[in-house]
């Protein structure tokens, strides 16, 4: 077991450090356009899998709470001229207090009416979006949003943009491997899978829902803010049905369950749409067959593939110990009758 956890370990530390230094030996175009997407994609779909696959809500309101963080750094950047820390500040403030207030109205439901109050609540925060201009700036929205500067270099700069996202990543990462091992983790696992006898133990299940709720809302303001700093600009687009079922179709290519997977699917996800527009218009379809693909082929997603060889590594090396064990024993036996 320490053999295996070792061996899990250096392969980590391997892919971060593949990662730190992509820059230095990847293609521009990878960087910018593949892997830094993917990881703020990434830290979306998180919130989605922290939400669906550890505590029982599938949530279709996600990319509404990431357009509206960016929402908030745009009106209070470009609209009120503040600078941009206040942006920050107001755009995770403006996004996580939404999450928790789309909570409030969800949590005591489950199921597909949970899925379809966030489809609904999120469909309506985009149709005032695209209707309201003295906040939302209407269909147009708001454009020449500027990212903050970092050490007098503008943080949309590639590789520095690709490494800001790469750290905020691996924290939101870390963050919520932590947080489900804590009793608060524990306890919305356990309203996932069995909420009725969590409410008979005195826990109060709607109080867990909530905070996890706001919680990952707060995971996706912080997509949201690297979004919005990667495009320049937020529109209505970015929070139309079409993007609030993107988020969930990266979760499940990369694995409801697997906080791992989150990252995974968003890479595939960018992958494919990137590729498959270059080569068809119907790009759509090409993602619907990746996604029908891997749901009947891997149910656990590409992170289920990707255990699947630490899985036969592990067996292999139970079945060498058990041999090696019984071997010892017919010899133990052998001097035993000598």
């Amino acid at each position: 077991m320490s053999a295996l956890i070792s061996t899990r370990t250096a392969l980590a530390l391997l892919v971060l450090g593949l990662l730190a230094t992509f820059p230095l030996w990847g293609s521009a175009y990878f960087v910018g356009r593949v892997f830094s997407p993917a990881l703020f994609f990434g830290i979306a779909a998180l919130s989605l899998v922290l939400l669906a696959g550890y505590g029982g809500m599938v949530s279709l309101a996600q990319m509404t709470i990431f357009g509206l963080a960016g929402y908030g750094y745009g009106v209070l950047t470009v609209t009120h001229g503040q600078p941009w820390w206040v942006g920050i500040l107001g755009g995770l403030a403006a996004a996580t207090l939404a999450a928790f207030l789309f909570g409030l109205v969800a949590v005591r439901t489950q199921g597909i009416y949970f899925l379809m109050i966030t489809l609904a609540l999120g469909m309506v925060v985009y149709a005032l979006a695209n209707q309201n201009r003295s906040v939302f700036g209407g269909h147009t929205g708001i454009l020449g949003i500027r990212a903050p500067e970092l050490g007098g270099h503008l943080l949309t700069e590639r590789a520095l943009f690709y490494e800001v996202c790469l750290v905020t990543a691996v924290l939101s990462y870390l963050g919520v491997r932590y947080l489900l091992r804590t009793p608060f983790g524990l306890a919305l696992q356990a309203v996932r899978d069995n909420p009725r006898r969590l409410a008979a133990l005195g826990y109060h299940v709607a109080l867990h829902r909530l905070a996890a709720f706001t919680l990952a809302g707060f995971l996706a303001a912080v997509g949201g803010l690297l979004g919005v700093w990667y495009n320049g600009a937020i529109s209505p687009t970015a929070i139309d049905v079409t993007r609030l079922i993107n988020v969930l179709v990266i979760a499940v290519i990369g694995g409801l369950a697997s906080v791992e997977g989150a990252f995974l699917g968003a890479l595939a996800f960018i992958l494919v749409t990137n590729f498959a527009s270059s080569f068809t218009e119907r790009f759509n379809t090409v993602i619907g067959l990746t996604f029908l693909a891997i749901v009947l082929f891997s149910p656990e997603g590409l992170s289920g593939l990707a255990a699947r060889p630490v899985e036969v590594l592990r067996r292999w090396r139970g079945r060498r110990w058990r041999a090696s064990d019984t071997l010892d024993v017919r010899q133990a036996v052998g001097r035993q009758d000598e």
